[in-house]
């Protein structure tokens, strides 16, 4: 068969249902079966960054390895910025994209570029394809590695090579993926020792605990420790656990600060991320992670290489009849209902007033099913959000270590695609929204319907606040907004404005209710410098904020 039609019935065959990319001369052989088939569904995307965010938003999503494409020179360039957040995520993506005509490579042709040399810093694996017979091992290799390792493969192919024959034969099996993680049993035994004489524990959950969500809840409940969510792991555990006290970092909360600076032991589990201004000198850390690549360096710190599903059942073996301090946990209980309090003191706001991004992000989190998919782009609505929204089981998908802006719709689209009947909400800053936004169009064309709320404070808002902090005067960080309802209307969607807090909650109730398309322009207020120190208090070595601001 056609190299082209090999790519697309061994991709179907190993599942792929999604393949997101954006028309161009070099993948044109390509294009034209992936048009002529029913088993996988193309995604014309308007800009290649957004076609490659929404594969990484695919497999942030489903675990499993997503698709994205693009042709040779500006195409392949344009699908840097989506290809890195995957791999800065460490998500599953394989990228195809077209190249210059074989007899072409390493010559100066238009469009030319050796996209291996600018892959390599963000692929697992990367390589350009100049035979057909190389095919099945090529795409065997790269789905293998982007599935097994999580990260981002790439695929070059000359453009003359998609309509060549191939003899390669399809291969109905992929190998079983395993970590190759082998726990180390005096490992676990000396950290259960440790979590057995903590008296004043604290654990930072990830987003790498969600699957063991219950168990890490069991093990908290055990040790009676305060429980810290990062983003990641917003909806892991309802925040209305009397032991959840918050997160950390800018987008934290006073009680978890307070929690860590009484601390004696700090677990980490499922996450990667080590906010370490934010941790108390002297404080004892131990962290579970599969990769010895994601331990931190300090020199206080434990490590257990493992699955937290090889740790955790022996761990909770170890402590059920281990009784919970019991001053620590009612101090717990007592910083999640100061947390509780925060919370609410920031949407304290009178019906006329104008509103604040913390209000309607409260307000969204007491609207939405419980269970929904939160598009979260990246801005200073982003700490808002993981202050703010008080989530149950939700689950948020943004753009983890890379933080690209215009990730929220692209990621919205990705996920109504892989779960049409889950309710799916996307929340963009003004800045974020137009660097995507003729992903509408795309949202649009494939009759998708979920809500986009614009967070439209006519500001980069975390630049401004972080210049302004820094003494800097801001500059280039305010913005000249276009009227986003007549966007909409443009698109051929609803959309509408709000303005005051008393229409806020019809409004996010007709948008969620309507099962449309609908975008809902929110005009927030811009805080002043004032506001932002109380409301956004936490810098770096800020240990010490709450406990001050109770005295």
């Amino acid at each position: 068969m056609q190299v082209a039609q090999y790519f697309t019935e061994q991709l179907r065959i190993w599942g792929v249902r999604h393949i997101y990319g954006v028309a161009g001369d070099a993948i044109l052989p390509w294009l034209d079966v992936l048009g002529k088939q029913e088993g996988i569904r193309y995604i014309a995307c308007r800009h290649e960054s957004a076609a490659a965010m929404m594969a990484s938003a695919e497999a942030k999503l489903t675990g499993r390895p997503a698709v994205c494409t693009a042709t040779s020179g500006p195409g392949t360039v344009n699908l840097l910025n989506g290809l890195a957040d995957a791999s800065a995520d460490q998500v599953p993506v394989v990228a195809i994209t077209g190249q210059v005509e074989t007899q072409k490579l390493g010559g100066h042709y238009k469009q030319y570029i050796p996209q291996e040399d600018m892959l390599r810093p963000i692929s697992l694996y990367t390589t350009t394809v100049a035979h057909p017979e190389a095919i099945g091992h090529v795409l065997h290799r790269a789905y293998v590695t982007a599935a097994s390792h999580r990260g981002v493969a790439h695929i070059a192919i000359g453009k003359d090579i998609f309509s060549r024959s191939t003899t390669m034969p399809l291969v109905e099996s992929l190998p079983r993926l395993i970590s190759g993680t082998q726990p180390d049993r005096m490992e676990i035994e000396l950290a259960a020792e440790m979590l057995s004489n903590a008296q004043r524990p604290v654990i930072l959950l990830g987003n790498g605990s969600r699957e063991h969500a219950a168990s890490c809840l069991r093990l908290a409940e055990s040790l009676g420790a305060a429980i810290l969510l990062s983003l990641g792991a917003k909806g892991a555990v309802d925040e209305a656990h009397p032991l959840v006290v918050g997160g950390l970092g800018e987008g934290g909360s006073r009680a978890a600060l307070a929690a860590l600076e009484q601390a004696d032991l700090l677990l980490i589990l499922g996450a990667s991320w080590f906010p370490r201004s934010f941790i108390p000198a002297g404080l004892r850390i131990l962290q579970v992670d599969h990769k010895p690549t994601s331990i931190h360096a300090h020199p206080l710190l434990m490590s257990v290489i493992a699955e937290l599903g090889d740790v955790l059942p022996h761990w909770l073996r170890r402590l059920e009849n281990r009784a919970a301090p019991q001053g620590w946990r009612g101090q717990v209980e007592a910083w999640h209902a100061d947390f509780w309090e925060e919370t609410e003191q920031l949407v304290d706001q009178g019906p006329d007033d104008l509103i604040k991004p913390e209000t309607l992000l409260r307000a969204l989190s007491e609207s939405v099913n419980e269970d929904a998919i939160m598009a979260i782009d990246t801005g200073e609505h982003t700490l808002w959000f993981n202050r703010a929204f008080r989530a149950k089981a939700h689950l948020p998908l943004f753009s983890g270590k890379w933080r690209t802006m215009g990730f929220g719709l692209p990621a919205a689209i990705a996920a109504k695609l892989n779960y049409p009947g889950r309710q799916v909400v996307a929340i963009v800053g003004d800045g974020g929204f137009q660097m995507t936004p003729a992903e509408l169009m795309t949202a649009v064309e494939c009759g998708l319907r979920f809500p986009l709320i614009v967070v439209n404070n006519k500001t980069l808002g975390l630049e401004e606040w972080k210049m302004t902090q820094s003494g800097l005067a801001p500059f280039g960080t305010r913005l000249q907004n276009p009227d986003f309802v007549k966007w909409a209307d443009a698109c051929g969607i609803k959309g509408k404005r709000v303005n005051a807090v008393q229409d806020l909650k019809g409004a996010l109730q007709e948008a969620l209710a309507s099962n449309e398309l609908y975008l809902l322009d929110i005009h927030c207020t811009l805080p002043t410098l004032t506001e932002r120190k109380r409301e956004i208090p936490f810098q770096a070595q800020a240990s010490h904020v709450y406990n001050e601001r109770k005295v």
